[in-house]
């Protein structure tokens, strides 16, 4: 009898050990972001491939400064818009000059 409870309650305490040491979330874990902070954003799946752009745009003109004076134009994107209409679409960064 008392052996049983022993083996009981040993089997007990294996598992609630186990349990906190594996697996599960924690802290640090996951892939890191080469940006600072994010948030998940739900938007129409035609403009996926425009909102991909425009971030791949920001990032190559990251460090835009004033030699280029009349800024840089991405590659058009085209799109339908929500009404079905067709569109390109262009982003274009500038530098902000000092004065």
């Amino acid at each position: 009898m008392y052996l049983e409870n022993v083996t009981q309650t040993r089997a007990i305490e294996m598992t609630e050990t186990s349990k906190n040491q594996h697996g599960g979330a924690r802290p640090g874990a996951g892939r890191k972001t080469k940006y600072e902070k994010t948030v998940v954003m739900r938007v129409p799946e035609k403009y996926q491939d425009a909102i991909k752009a425009l971030i791949a745009h920001l990032d190559e003109t990251a460090y835009i400064d004033g030699h280029y004076r009349n800024g840089q134009t991405s590659e058009p994107v085209f799109l339908r818009s929500l009404d079905d209409n067709a569109q390109h679409v262009t982003f274009t960064t500038k530098p902000v000059l000092k004065k």
